[in-house]
């Protein structure tokens, strides 16, 4: 019985490790000046991950995830959509995805008497 100890605590282990990274893939914005350089958690492990950020024009790199599954990129700044608004989408070679929206949420423009 002794012997079957080591092999049942192995198991154990690998399942532990396997849920430890099986979170939804995150997106997080660490700056937006004079680039944008953005962290991915989450993914899978050696995974690669096309990232576009998308305003009035689109920019787009790729970085490959870690044994972690996590990454960092930095991608040139595009001219925004009205009021700064940008979108960063994360696609992964193994089926991993995140998108995040840079900017203000309650961008209205005013209305013809000029109130918002």
């Amino acid at each position: 019985m002794r012997r079957f100890l080591p092999i049942g605590t192995l198991v154990a282990l690998v399942m532990v490790s396997a849920a430890a990274g099986s979170g939804k893939p995150k997106l997080e914005l660490l700056t937006k000046r004079p680039q944008v350089i953005v962290r991915g958690i989450d993914f899978r492990p050696a995974e690669a991950v096309t990232l576009r950020l998308i305003g009035r024009s689109t920019t787009t790199t790729v970085a490959t995830a870690g044994a972690r599954g996590s990454f960092r990129a930095s991608l040139k700044l595009p001219k925004p959509f009205a009021c700064g608004r940008l979108i960063l989408r994360a696609t992964g070679s193994k089926g991993s995805a995140a998108l995040i929206r840079i900017g203000s949420p309650e961008c209205n423009p005013p209305d013809e008497n000029g109130s918002t």
